[in-house]
C-alpha cells in the first residue's frame, strides 16, 4: 500500500491551487440526497436461450449537517449505500417450496462528524475531535456448499450464522488534532493521536477471524477451539484530506474524502486507506447522475479475493485494496 498512499497524497495535496480563497458561510447549511439505480427484465414463456428474469435495485442516501461561526465549524455527513439483485424465478430447486431470494450488492454505512475551534481569532487552524462510523445495516449469509451469493436472509432455514450484520464488524475512529481549513472547499486533518476500534459485537462472527479482530488458535484435550477478541483496540496516527470542487457553471460537483490511519502497535509501516469519492452533474434543478467511487485497504481485515477464472468470481480470503463502484439518479436539496 506505500506507492498507493504516495500516489493518493500527491494527488490531493495538489488539489488546494484550485480552491478559492473566500470568506467562510456562517450559520447553518444542511442538506440530503437520494439515489436510485434499477435494472430489470422480465419474460414470460421465454424462447430457447433468451436468458432469465432480472430484478436489480439500489439506492444511497446521503445527508450533511454543518455549522460554521467565527471561531468554530462542526461538520457531519452520513451516507448509506444499499443494493439487492436477483435472477431467475420461481423456487430454487425442484420439490422445494423457497422461493429464488435476492442477494445483496453492497450494503454500507457511514457516518462522520468533526469539531474544531479556531487556535487564535482569524486563524485557519483548528483544535478539533475528528469520528468515524463505518458498518452495515443488514445481515449477509453465505452458503459455499450450496449456493454462490451473498444473501439477506437464510433462505433455505440452515441455521448458519451470518458472516456479517450491523455492529459485526464496525469501525469506530476518535481522534485529536489540528485542521487547516483555508476555505469552505478543503480541510486538512492531522492527528498524531487517534483511536481506532474494529468491533464484532457476536461471538461466532467474531470467531472467524476475518473481520480484523484478533484470533488465536488454542488446543486441548477436547479438540481446537478459537480465543478471539470482540474488539480489536488500535493506536496511531491519522492523516485526512477533505475537498469538495464545483465546475460547469455549478452544474457539476466533485466531492473526496481521504483518510490515511497507521497502527502504532502493530505494523506501522502498513498504512490503512479509506477514499470515498462522489462526481455528479446536474441534468436538471436538484437532480444529478452521480457516480460513487470507494477504496479501501485495511490491514487487519481479510477481503474477498476477486478472480474470474472462480465461482461467483471469488478466490478465497486476503489482504487485498477493496473498490466499489456505484452509478446513481440521484435527487438532492440543500437547505
Amino acid at each position: 500500500m506505500k506507492n498507493f498512499t504516495l500516489f493518493a497524497l500527491l494527488c490531493l495535496f495538489a488539489l488546494p491551487v484550485l480552491g478559492q480563497d473566500e470568506e467562510p458561510k456562517l450559520g447553518w447549511e444542511k442538506g440530503a440526497g437520494l439515489g436510485l439505480d434499477l435494472s430489470q427484465l422480465l419474460q414470460i414463456n421465454p424462447k430457447q436461450g433468451a436468458g432469465q428474469n432480472r430484478l436489480g435495485f439500489g439506492g444511497a442516501f446521503n445527508g450533511f449537517a454543518n455549522h460554521r461561526t467565527e471561531t468554530a465549524a462542526w461538520e457531519t455527513t452520513l451516507l448509506w449505500q444499499f443494493g439487492l439483485q436477483r435472477l431467475g424465478s420461481g423456487v430454487i430447486a425442484q420439490g422445494s417450496e423457497s422461493k429464488i431470494p435476492f442477494q445483496k450488492a453492497i450494503d454500507e454505512l457511514r457516518i462522520n462528524s468533526k469539531y474544531g475551534f479556531q487556535v487564535k481569532p482569524g486563524s485557519k487552524l483548528f483544535w478539533t475531535v475528528n469520528s468515524s462510523f463505518l458498518s452495515q445495516v443488514t445481515p449477509t449469509y453465505q452458503f459455499p456448499d450450496t449456493y454462490a451469493g451473498n444473501f439477506i436472509t437464510d433462505f433455505i432455514d440452515s441455521g448458519v450464522t451470518p458472516l456479517s450484520k450491523f455492529l459485526a464488524p464496525a469501525t469506530f475512529q476518535l481522534s485529536v488534532g489540528i485542521d487547516y481549513k483555508p476555505n469552505d472547499n478543503l480541510s486538512v486533518f492531522f492527528s498524531p493521536l487517534a483511536s481506532k476500534f474494529i468491533i464484532v459485537a457476536n461471538d461466532s462472527i467474531a470467531a472467524r477471524g476475518v473481520h480484523g479482530n484478533q484470533v488465536e488458535g488454542v488446543a486441548n484435550e477436547f479438540g481446537f477451539f478459537p480465543e478471539y477478541e470482540k474488539v480489536d483496540a488500535q493506536l496511531g496516527a491519522l492523516a485526512q484530506v477533505q475537498y469538495k470542487y464545483s465546475f460547469a457553471g455549478d452544474k457539476g460537483s466533485y466531492i473526496s474524502n481521504l483518510k490515511l490511519y497507521t497502527n502504532y502497535l502493530r505494523n506501522p509501516q502498513n498504512v490503512d486507506v479509506d477514499w470515498a469519492n462522489a462526481i455528479g452533474y446536474e441534468i436538471f434543478k436538484n437532480f444529478q447522475v452521480q457516480l460513487l467511487l470507494n477504496v479501501f485497504y485495511d490491514d487487519d481485515v481479510f477481503v474477498q479475493v476477486t478472480d474470474y477464472d472462480f465461482p461467483n468470481g471469488v478466490n478465497g480470503l486476503g489482504k487485498r485494496v477493496s473498490i466499489t463502484q456505484q452509478l446513481l439518479f440521484t435527487y438532492s436539496r440543500t437547505f
